[in-house]
């Protein structure tokens, strides 16, 4: 290009992309994408100046106007969800805009030549791009037409590139996210590949072999980041095989609980059930290495369904993993049901809907229950054979919708069926935990863990952002609890005698109070916040030491008071 001016040529800037449908607050702006992380570092390692870009499409195509002049590259990460919205971007810049545009990420393997006319990109490069993508830049720096391993060019084979020994690569690093700043998650990948082979998913129907990191490259990794970090961090392991190979996980939990002794951080992982239920005594081990939250594959209740899937776990093997969980003391634990699955009836959505109330009964307070419709990925066996699971697509293609409506309905369920199933199941969870919020059948001990989650490393589970949270009183009550780092305590902490010599403070403002259910002896003591502490109050208000006790617990409960050694 003849238009890119020589001070760019000496260190080219290159923006890379990772955007999605105009939908702010989905699971893809919290998550860093770390392939265009690490195709970053890999870029700055080798002279060019490049920034990683996760956004809403309106966003992005703001983020590259305001940066255009500067460009040398703008390269696109393109996933099945995205498809529409990169090609249409990328049309656009292609009219108005003096700059290459790569296409890269894995909806490409699927890509054939006939795909250049579509998305008319100056190239598009398919696979594991850390050495391609260095290449393809390079050649057009030189101007010379190199060979470039997975790019597709016109009557030529192009196979998609897998790279064994992707830990010689570069680290990703936070600094090279466009305007970073710092969040409490940070992601982390330890394989690629997966060894499962289920029905729904992409991984399983399109990657090669596993290939995994070693543990001390995993942790260097961790250490690296975790220097330059300034707030307490929760570490996201991107990857649904962390779990798989036992000797590699137990030197990584080793490692962890060395690197909490300097470092403040928690974090959360993918399990699988039936490697699990053969491993029981690792859970234990992940907590005690700081896993606060885990995430399984539930799917279904029904063996049959799972089975279909590839799941290689049953029903048994979930509930035993909860009933693990929640003895072993895990914060939260989440799982996702498919509802319009496989083989899907009023049959199976009522079995269903039986089995995760029923877990919930088992574990109050850890479950985080989330529900999704079959997205039928390229590659999966879903979307070759929809047949051989009793599923009728209706949009092959997700073209019309994507998580929010279902594209297949089942040969025994219409689409207004399944998306009347999802309602009921939704409803069921609902109100199952809101039901033992109010019968007080969740431990506090799990409420405050919730709280403490939220307001330090910035987890927020379905209990705090359905139940909790919507409580106010519960909300200021837990964020002065945790602002003054101790120096409050909560009337069940207390000995008998803090009980009688510590102040009791107010928690909460005025205007948060339901005066209607607020009693005069309330009112009273909430007035005399921060003066007296139990015996001077029992004797303000003519009440016996164990009335006053019983008035103080019950406050106590209702997030009212908290108690300080001192005014």
């Amino acid at each position: 290009m003849d238009f890119i001016p020589q001070t760019m040529i000496a260190k080219p800037k290159v923006l890379l992309v990772y955007t999605q449908r105009m939908i702010r607050g989905r699971t893809f702006e919290m998550i860093e994408n770390l392939g265009i992380l690490t195709l970053a570092a890999q870029l700055n390692a080798n002279g060019f100046d490049a920034k990683a870009y996760t956004g809403i499409t309106t966003d992005a195509v703001k983020v590259i106007e305001t940066n255009k002049d500067d460009l040398f590259a703008v390269c696109f990460y393109c996933d099945f969800d995205n498809r529409s919205a990169v090609a249409s971007i990328i049309k656009y810049l292609k009219k108005n805009k003096k700059f290459y545009v790569l296409l890269g990420g894995p909806q490409t393997l699927h890509m054939t030549e006939l795909d250049l006319k579509t998305y008319q990109a100056d190239a598009i490069i398919k696979g594991e791009a850390e050495e391609s993508l260095l290449i393809w830049l390079n050649a057009k720096i030189k101007g010379t037409a190199d060979f470039v391993p997975g790019e597709i060019r016109p009557g030529q084979n192009f196979d998609y590139v897998y790279l064994e020994a992707f830990s010689n690569y570069e680290l990703p690093r936070n600094e090279d996210v466009l305007n970073y700043q710092e969040r409490p998650l940070l992601s982390v990948i330890t394989a690629r590949g997966c060894p499962y082979r289920c029905a729904f998913c992409f991984e399983g129907g399109n990657s090669k072999q596993l290939r995994m990191r070693t543990a001390e490259a995993v942790l260097n990794e961790i250490e690296v980041r975790l220097k330059n970090s300034y707030r307490p961090r929760y570490l996201f392991f991107c990857d649904d095989t962390f779990t798989t190979n036992p000797v590699r996980l137990k030197k990584i939990l080793t490692g962890l609980k060395k690197l909490r002794q300097n470092y403040d951080f928690v974090w959360f992982c993918e399990g699988h059930s039936g490697f699990l239920v053969k491993h029981p005594e690792l859970i234990s081990e992940m907590i005690d290495s700081g896993m606060v939250r885990m995430q399984i594959g539930m799917e279904s209740g029904v063996e049959a369904v799972l089975t279909a899937y590839g799941k290689q776990a049953k029903p048994a093997d979930i509930r035993k993993v909860v009933e693990i969980c929640y003895r072993e003391g895990l914060p939260q634990l989440t799982g996702n049901y498919i509802i319009g699955g496989a083989f899907e009836n009023q049959h199976t959505l009522e079995q269903t809907t039986h089995e995760v109330l029923e877990l919930l009964d088992l574990a109050p307070g850890m479950l985080d229950i989330s529900t999704t419709f079959i997205m039928p990925l390229p590659g999966t066996q879903i979307y070759q054979h929809p047949e051989n699971f009793g599923i009728v697509l209706e949009d092959r293609e997700c073209l019309t919708a994507m998580e929010d409506f279902p594209v297949n309905h089942t040969e025994e369920l219409s689409l207004p069926e399944v998306c009347m199933g999802r309602s009921r199941f939704i409803t069921a969870v609902s109100n199952k935990m809101k039901a033992q919020f109010e019968k007080d059948l969740i431990d506090p001990k799990r409420i405050r863990a919730d709280f403490n989650l939220a307001f330090k490393y910035g987890i927020a589970a379905g209990y705090l952002k359905f139940i909790y949270g919507k409580n106010k009183l519960m909300v200021q009550y837990y964020q002065k609890l945790f602002e003054f780092k101790g120096l409050l305590k909560e009337w069940q902490e207390l000995n008998e005698y803090q009980k009688k010599t510590w102040i009791i403070h107010r928690s909460a403002d005025f205007s948060l109070l339901d005066l209607q259910t607020t009693s005069s002896d309330e009112i009273e003591i909430l007035s005399y916040s921060g003066r007296f502490n139990s015996v001077e109050m029992a004797e303000k208000l003519k009440l016996s030491a164990i009335e006053m006790d019983k008035q103080l617990e019950k406050m106590s409960r209702r997030y009212l008071i908290l108690f300080a050694e001192f005014i």
